[in-house]
């Protein structure tokens, strides 16, 4: 192998290979992963950012990383990945550490005032973390409910199995049910081929649980919009919902994410004071009486 990814597509791939056919554990998380993560990018929009920077390089740093530090460089003032360094009377740092390949290593002081040495540190919320626990979280539950639903499908296609006495006799119910399997519509074998005491009927309609796995995904889904901040239908409430219990579920959905709009509001409102920017961050609002579109209207702006 040149590589680790190359060894790691391999890997996938025998695993994929001895399960047949079905996804493994590790491509399942993989595809939640990110799909959860577009969910999170989707959730929040970010205003006034200059032309020149990249919005998916910051959105990834903020949500993964947990932070992002703006400061003036060479090329203008930028939004960049950072490490932090030093530690102040309560136990935050101090300091921005860069190293980046085009622009090289280079310090800024997260508390000074001045533009040439200053940096607006822009984090997700108080202890500098990213969102991976989360997302680690449900990607794993919904990659281990697809593995379920898979092994269900495939146990769902042994509805009969046959007892035999000799290898001919298997031979001869292979080549029966093949045919059976087949479409034709008429099978002849002899007639002591088959025997009502050599049948095992399964149960699969008792065993048949992959509704139910869909509605749990479902539910898990609804729980990680939740917990991003996005309106969703409980599918586990009853069909006719009072009032008092959609004020609570909306207030849940507010509360989960009112910490990360205040403390990246704090850093951008810091950013444009230091380097005189018109940063915001406000959570998308979804008109579901327009299909889902974004509704933009001034009603629904400032959402929490």
């Amino acid at each position: 192998m040149d590589n680790f990814y190359d060894l790691e597509k391999a890997l996938l791939k025998v695993e994929r290979d001895t399960q047949h056919g079905y996804l493994s554990f590790p491509a399942l998380f993989r595809h939640y992963e990110i799909k959860c993560y577009k969910m999170l990018f989707g959730a929040f929009e970010f205003t006034g950012f200059p032309e020149e920077w990249d919005y998916d390089y910051v959105l990834d740093n903020i949500f993964r990383n947990g932070l992002i530090g703006i400061c003036n460089t060479p090329l203008g003032v930028l939004p960049l990945q950072c490490g932090l360094t030093g530690l102040n009377v309560f136990s935050h740092p101090t300091t921005a550490i860069f190293a980046n390949p085009v622009l090289g290593n280079f310090e800024r002081d997260l508390f000074s005032d001045n533009p040439r040495d200053a940096c607006a540190l822009v984090r997700l919320q108080y202890n500098y973390a990213g969102c991976d626990h989360l997302i680690d979280k449900y990607a794993s539950q919904l990659a281990e409910i697809d593995n379920s639903i898979s092994v269900n499908l495939k146990n769902t296609k042994v509805a009969q199995i046959f007892f035999a006495d000799s290898k001919q006799q298997a031979a001869t119910l292979q080549e029966m049910y093949r045919q059976i399997d087949s479409g034709k519509p008429v099978v002849a074998v002899k007639s002591d081929a088959l025997t009502p005491e050599g049948v095992y009927y399964n149960h699969v309609r008792e065993s048949f649980i992959a509704q139910d796995l869909q509605l749990l995904k479902a539910d898990i889904i609804n729980e990680f919009l939740t917990d991003i901040g996005l309106n969703n239908t409980n599918y586990q409430k009853r069909e006719r919902l009072i009032v008092d219990e959609v004020n609570a579920n909306n207030d849940e959905i507010k509360s989960n994410v009112q910490h990360w709009l205040d403390t990246m509001r704090e850093g951008l409102d810091r950013a444009n004071t230091v380097f005189g920017l018109n940063l915001g961050v406000k959570l998308r609002q979804f008109d579901k009486r327009k299909g889902g579109e974004e509704n933009d209207s001034d009603e629904t702006e400032d959402t929490v």
